[in-house]
């Protein structure tokens, strides 16, 4: 998903920013716009599990962007007497053609306060090809307004749940200059590689000793002669090779 670089810097909260990040998310090419910005349909539900926060952070948060200027109106539909159905935003129109960056929407409930805000910080100082950039932990608390230790403690966090990538460069001189980092893609499922089952008729027959004993119904195939035999009665390796080779 697209997200405006203004965003991060924006919104000092983490709660608002993750937010406003969700909304943007929802936005498609048949999203409704009016004079006022997007119009956005959606249930708090649905907002609650996108952000990974309790009803009352999304309705805390809400209230702050509304409070803001970022959400310009805010309806609830009622469906019959007495019941209330979903809600309908009206977010600011913020372009998305330039300036701005790329986030996998599936980890936005996965990070929790701080942790957000300097991933998406991460997100927006990497460069578009290889996602890292090098940056001092000075630098990261002034352009996020935390202190030092809170940041160098938060980028630990993100580097052990292998959400970046931190390395260090050491000059020429031997002291290290600032740190590199890379964003890592992120998998919802890791996949990981089957290994290749090799069939036992493709195993070859030197990998057996003289006194290995054949399990009932097993088959060999030795591809360089391109024997295959096949066995009902456990036999040793000697009586495969008289098979094989003949009486001479």
């Amino acid at each position: 998903m697209r997200i405006p670089n203004s965003f991060v810097t924006r919104f000092t909260q983490a709660a608002d920013l993750k937010l406003a990040c969700v909304f943007y998310s929802l936005i498609h090419k048949n999203t409704k716009r009016n004079l006022l910005g997007y119009e956005i349909t959606v249930k708090q539900t649905t907002l609650v599990s996108l952000c990974g926060f309790s009803v009352s952070t999304v309705k805390r948060a809400a209230s702050s962007l509304l409070k803001s200027g970022f959400i310009k109106s805010q309806k609830r539909q009622t469906n019959a007497p007495g019941k209330l159905g979903t809600y309908t935003y009206t977010i600011e129109a913020v372009s998305t053609a330039s300036k701005y960056f790329t986030m996998d929407k599936k980890l936005i409930s996965r990070l929790n306060g701080n942790e957000f805000r300097v991933y998406a910080m991460c997100c927006k100082l990497a460069d578009s090809s290889h996602k890292s950039f090098f940056q001092s932990y000075n630098d990261l608390s002034q352009l996020l307004g935390m202190s030092r230790q809170d940041v160098l403690r938060t980028i630990e966090k993100l580097v052990k749940g292998k959400f970046i990538r931190k390395k260090k460069i050491r000059t020429r001189a031997g002291d290290f200059t600032d740190n590199t980092y890379t964003v890592c893609i992120y998998v919802h499922h890791s996949r990981i590689k089957k290994a290749s089952r090799r069939s036992s008729r493709r195993q070859s027959i030197h990998c057996f000793t003289m006194n290995t004993p054949i399990k009932n119904t097993s088959s060999l195939y030795n591809k360089k002669s391109g024997l295959s035999i096949g066995f009902k009665k456990k036999i040793r390796l000697s009586e495969i090779f008289f098979l094989k080779r003949g009486s001479g």
